[in-house]
């Protein structure tokens, strides 16, 4: 049987982010920066809410990042990560298709980089 994502309350959040204070989470919730999922029990976290408030408390605290910057760099983060997806996708079809597919698709893709730096 399948399990879905282990799922955190609040407290268990701010159980395993020792230096996340309850407004801190509070605002991390109001500003969109983690979108827990409301359950009946009240707001459910994921592991990846978790990574990404342990980033923003690391951001905050530790490198003195501002409020107004925290987004932007989420933002970046997210495009990064969405960006590796597609890449492993796109890979993965490369793969599927064969050597030779997959010479042609090198090729070209050199050949606009040539281009590029010409």
């Amino acid at each position: 049987m399948e399990r879905g994502p282990l799922m955190m309350t609040e407290a268990e959040i701010l159980d395993r982010i020792g230096r996340l204070s309850a407004e801190r989470l509070t605002l991390c919730v109001t500003r969109a920066w983690v979108r827990p999922r409301l359950s009946e029990a009240g707001p459910a976290y994921d592991e990846t809410d978790l990574a990404r408030l342990r980033l923003i408390v690391e951001l905050t605290e530790d490198m003195e990042v501002n409020d107004e910057a925290v987004p932007l760099i989420l933002g970046l983060i997210d495009e990064v990560s969405t960006l590796r997806r597609r890449i492993r996708a796109l890979d993965a079809a490369l793969g599927a298709e064969g050597p030779a597919v997959c010479d042609a698709v090198i090729a070209r893709l050199q050949a606009l980089h040539d281009d590029a730096t010409a």
